[in-house]
């Protein structure tokens, strides 16, 4: 019984809180997001076989490799983040630019 009573109450906070909930903004485009193309992906050989010599080597260059094309996928990555950030600032300051442009205006109308 207990349980029923808190599910009805949860239920009941539930759709009041969406009842006020302003109205969502529409819905932001799916951007596909590149992967990162570093192939061959290094797997460890395991204990015997690092025990030998060139096959330690031949795994820990492919281990360099990975982590040099995965550095050179997040530096790109962060660069476009960057650029995407500083094109949304521009939008947003143009925006305010006009809203503040029309206030003025439609405030020098009224007097």
């Amino acid at each position: 019984m207990k349980h029923a009573v808190l599910a009805l109450a949860c239920a009941f906070a539930a759709s009041a809180a969406l009842a006020q909930a302003p109205a969502a903004a529409p819905a932001a485009p799916a951007v596909e997001t590149p992967k990162p193309k570093c192939d061959p992906v290094p797997e460890y050989p395991g204990r015997l076989a690092m025990s030998v010599e060139s096959k330690r080597k031949v795994f820990e260059r492919d281990m360099k490799n990975y982590e040099t094309c995965m550095k050179a996928f997040l530096e790109e990555r962060k660069a476009v983040i960057k650029a995407n950030e500083n094109g949304a600032n521009a939008a947003i300051e143009g925006y305010n630019a006009v809203m503040k442009k029309i206030r003025e205006e439609q405030e020098a109308a009224r007097q």
